[in-house]
């Protein structure tokens, strides 16, 4: 098959950097280095790359915004990334069913893009350096998707092609009462990606990589390098192949990652737990006293929030959700992990960091699409009064069994 012509994204993989070096590179936004300017040219000359007319119409971050964020913490998302089309039916058809949509819409999404999107929303005071680790494929889809993510203040490292050569795609079908059904097309990354197309280097600041449970298994080796350059490591369970999904298994994960997000269906799975919630948060917190030296871990409940289990163990610490009406939960549960994250990099509490979460992924399901309703920290603080943190189960319990919030 006749390849295409090379994007951006070739240059940025070829030369080692990210999407958005490559961009100011080429638009003269922001100065670089004199050393990684030699590696773009060199690769934009071995690629005979030429930008397109759209590419050099990307919309780029201003000097100013990028030296903003110079000395601020450090998140690099391992992940999916890909293309919504957004489906609103009155309610999810049968087999051999025809239905009429009210529309259907095209969105960014994917997990990672979605978590990324959602921390680097926050803003001020809890802005972060993010980079998204992903597959890009040639087509304009991928070209609009990077797009897309550099406005956001999302830089892409290229480091591996999807299959087919082009962005990955989704089906979200979304009922009138917010549920959504999604159907979508995958890809893995490995070590190897990682390995092959960029250096860990010591954290200056204080970094963290998150790892989607789609490639957990093949990216356990990346986990001990990046500690031992100093790296926090984060992990969110959905998508965990079936092979991690035992309790030996989810033992060893959480013993090797600083903070583990799970939500309550994988943990019932897991651990075969039927009980009502009360009592499943029981049994959680009991199961995990018994696993030493692990991290901490975020289990979130949907409508009714989120409780958190901090490494040295303690009184588990209850976080409700807010009492919105749900339009669509698509990417609620990333946008809670990218929250909590980057609170949890400028070393806020578990309980800060929660509280804001469980907001900003509220918010996220009053509209349509997994990044269609980003929210801020100015706004979330003006919602914190609203978020009772509950430190002891059994007050929480109550509250939270009679709740009709939305699931997250």
């Amino acid at each position: 098959m006749k390849k295409g012509r090379p994007t951006i994204a070739d240059v940025a993989r070829t030369a080692g950097v990210s999407v958005g070096t490559v961009s100011n590179f080429l638009n003269e936004t922001v100065p670089v280095k004199p050393e990684t300017a030699d590696r773009i040219q060199a690769a934009i000359h071995k690629l005979a790359y030429r930008p397109s007319v759209f590419a050099r119409s990307l919309p780029m971050m201003s000097a100013k915004a990028v030296h903003a964020k110079e000395g601020n913490p450090r998140l690099l998302v391992v992940g999916h990334i890909c293309l919504d089309y957004l489906c609103r039916v009155p309610v999810l058809p049968h087999r051999d069913d025809r239905v009429a949509a009210d529309h259907i819409n095209k969105a960014l999404g994917g997990p990672a893009a979605n978590l990324a999107v959602a921390a680097a929303g926050m803003g001020a005071p809890y802005e972060l350096q993010i980079d998204l680790a992903t597959a890009i494929g040639d087509d304009g889809d991928s070209e609009w998707a990077l797009a897309e993510l550099l406005a956001r203040n999302v830089n892409v490292l290229p480091i591996r092609r999807p299959i087919k050569n082009r962005l990955p795609r989704a089906i979200v079908i979304i009922e009138a009462n917010g549920s959504r059904t999604i159907i979508h097309e995958t890809f893995e990354l490995s070590e190897i990606d990682l390995t092959e197309n960029m250096d860990i280097e010591p954290a200056s600041v204080r970094s963290c990589v998150h790892i989607e449970g789609f490639h957990y298994e093949r990216m356990v080796p990346s986990i001990a390098r990046f500690h031992a350059a100093g790296w926090k490591v984060s992990l969110h369970t959905a998508g965990l192949p079936a092979g991690s999904r035992t309790p030996e298994a989810f033992a060893a994960l959480v013993r090797q990652v600083d903070l583990t997000f799970i939500n309550d269906e994988t943990f019932r799975e897991i651990f075969e737990i039927r009980t009502p919630l009360a009592s499943m948060i029981d049994e959680a917190d009991r199961i995990l006293k018994h696993i030493k030296m692990r991290g901490d871990v975020v289990l979130t409940l949907g409508e009714f929030g989120a409780v958190i289990f901090a490494r040295g163990g303690g009184v588990p610490i209850e976080v409700p959700a807010l009492p919105i009406t749900r339009v669509d939960a698509t990417g609620a549960g990333d946008a809670f992990a990218g929250i909590f994250l980057s609170l949890w990099l400028h070393d806020k509490s578990l309980a800060d960091a929660a509280r804001h979460a469980a907001i900003g992924a509220s918010l996220t399901t009053t509209a349509e699409g997994a990044q269609g309703r980003p929210a801020s920290a100015d706004e979330i603080a003006a919602l914190l009064p609203s978020v009772e943190v509950k430190t002891t189960v059994e007050n929480g319990r109550h509250a939270q069994e009679k709740s009709s919030r939305r699931r997250l």
